[in-house]
């Protein structure tokens, strides 16, 4: 996993230098302006939120080892050539392209540029809805659904890095679950217990992980490529939230679904206690949590490489349709000793 709580150091010419801060809007970084004197108090408040900072060495008063030195410069420039990787060029434009870089090959994770937002253009519509569309029968491959209650579908996706990684959707176009009334609310609790009762059945499983990222403000700010129709991820997976919470250092209030209503407003991480009636949730917006920051993890946990975990740029088809399979046989085979709801909810894949 890239590291956050960085400290990029920036050294050039005044008005270069101002030029780069002024460019680096990235949602994982804090940026300080030109002329403005930080310590290593400053660095650190901001390393409690996960994120990295960027400064002038003009202005760095501290004292701190971990530094990522990034020169100024342009092609006139007299640098040495060993300090090239790590040198951003005004002269080539593409400022925040070019810092992006750099951090991705330091294996610094500074988040999206704030300019990949969906906040600058609106909230995103039903027409931009992938769900939307699925339900819509567009593409025409939309058989993927393998369990339907009244308000809510269950599918692979094509992010699928293992079999057996689920989403609970719902049918009408809501941000989060945090914008279910309280009778959806009870039954998505019914939904979850017959997946986790068809993953264990399938897969042997010990342990499913059930975690949503919701978009709170109607997913304004929240990356134009984003799936913001609510969707709860469940999977085979030894990671719990003791063990989520133990690995990010990241605080967490303790809450039961009832009063999810009241986390509308930011984006949140919520992940499922071993008590499936408790929950863990965090939605400070100060706080920088990576993008696919569970995905991360449990790719980890399987041991898949690189960044097998980011569906924008990672599909996998074949997985997601072992899913479909590995499920109808298991259910097929079970039929007879299935709970009568499971059955009704699955009987169109046969």
């Amino acid at each position: 996993m890239k590291k956050t709580r960085n400290l990029f150091i920036l050294t050039g010419s005044t008005e270069d230098t101002s030029l780069v801060l002024n460019e680096l809007r990235f949602k994982g970084m804090l940026v300080y302006p030109y002329g403005v004197k930080i310590t290593d108090t400053f660095v650190v408040n901001a390393f409690k939120n996960n994120k990295s900072v960027a400064c002038s060495k003009n202005d760095y008063m501290g004292k701190l080892d971990a530094v990522i030195n990034i020169n100024i410069a342009n092609h006139n420039s007299s640098i040495l050539e060993t300090d090239y990787q790590q040198t951003i060029f005004v002269d080539d434009g593409n400022i925040a392209s070019q810092f992006a870089n750099i951090a991705d090959s330091l294996n610094c994770d500074i988040g999206d540029h704030k300019s990949n937002s969906s906040g600058l253009s609106g909230a995103p519509t039903v027409k931009d809805c992938a769900y939307c569309r699925y339900l819509a029968g567009f593409p025409a491959d939309n058989e993927r659904t393998v369990y339907g209650s009244k308000n809510f579908f269950v599918l692979p996706t094509i992010g699928q890095f293992i079999t057996g990684y689920l989403l609970v959707i719902p049918y009408e176009h809501v941000m989060s679950n945090a914008e279910l009334d309280s009778q959806r609310l009870e039954e998505f609790k019914t939904v979850l217990q017959d997946i986790e009762y068809i993953l264990k059945l399938t897969y042997n499983a010990s342990n499913v992980l059930v975690w949503e990222n919701g978009s709170g403000n109607g997913g304004v700010g929240k990356a134009k490529d984003s799936i913001v129709h609510s969707h709860v991820h469940i999977c085979p997976s030894q990671y719990t939230s003791e063990k989520i919470l133990e690995v990010s250092g990241f605080p967490f209030e303790t809450i039961t679904l009832e009063s999810l209503k009241d986390y509308k407003e930011h984006s949140y991480l919520l992940v499922r206690t071993p008590d499936h009636n408790v929950w863990k949730i965090n939605n400070n917006p100060d706080l920088y949590i990576p993008r696919q920051y569970v995905r991360q993890l449990v790719a980890e946990e399987y041991g898949l490489p690189g960044e097998s975990w980011n569906w924008r740029t990672h599909h996998f088809s074949e997985k997601m349709y072992q899913t479909v399979e590995d499920i109808r046989a298991t259910l097929l085979r079970n039929w007879n000793i299935l709970p009568e709801r499971i059955k009704n909810n699955t009987s169109f894949l046969f």
